[in-house]
């Protein structure tokens, strides 16, 4: 190889690396957030704050309604309502066992309490009930409940009825139902808390 070709053959080289390294110089990566950025409110929702290590979805917390609807009745004579106030309190007690407790409430002040488990098996979350007066429990599979950030769903369906609910995570209940929610928390520790998880 003459020594011109060399010369000719290391300055292509040469220039090539060059310009690949500028090239990833340049390279921006673009910024990556777990969660979308809220705007400054007045709001009391907030944002998820415990790392969950777990493939059971981390719904404890409480959370305030953003929509909602109750429907009743059948095909020719469904009603429709709109609830307009709702909370739900949930707290974890096992690895796949959740607590729940909630209120909703309808036009016209009508109110509507909750209360029992959540069981998470086979990638879904089950309805857990005491069949009372004993402490044998059913799973039931009337419920569809999942979590995405900071939103949680809940719909459940029976024959004749149907609630379909959005929250947000928030740091305390709504003032409209405070009180009766603490009642509801009342009932659910007493009814079925302290006979499942004692």
């Amino acid at each position: 190889m003459s020594v011109r070709l060399y010369l000719l053959v290391s300055i292509f080289i040469l220039f090539f690396f060059t310009s690949c390294k500028q090239e990833f110089i340049t390279i921006k990566m673009p910024k990556i957030t777990l969660f979308q950025e809220e705007p400054e409110s007045n709001t009391t929702f907030i944002k998820e704050v415990r790392k969950n290590l777990s493939d059971v979805p981390d719904i404890y917390g409480t959370y305030n309604l953003i929509e909602g609807s109750y429907s009743y009745g059948v095909k020719d004579m469904l009603k429709k309502e709109k609830i307009i106030a709702s909370t739900i309190v949930i707290e974890q007690l096992s690895e796949t066992e959740f607590g729940f407790y909630y209120v909703t409430k309808l036009k016209g002040s009508l109110i509507n309490r909750y209360f029992g488990g959540f069981t998470y098996k086979d990638g879904r979350f089950y309805q857990k009930v005491i069949d009372y007066p004993s402490t044998n429990t059913i799973l039931r599979d009337n419920i569809t409940l999942t979590k995405k950030g900071n939103l949680l769903r809940l719909t459940v369906k029976s024959i004749d009825e149907q609630r379909t609910i959005l929250w947000g995570l928030s740091s305390e209940p709504m003032p409209s139902i405070k009180t009766i929610l603490e009642e509801e928390r009342e009932n659910y520790i007493s009814l079925y808390k302290k006979k499942l998880f004692p």
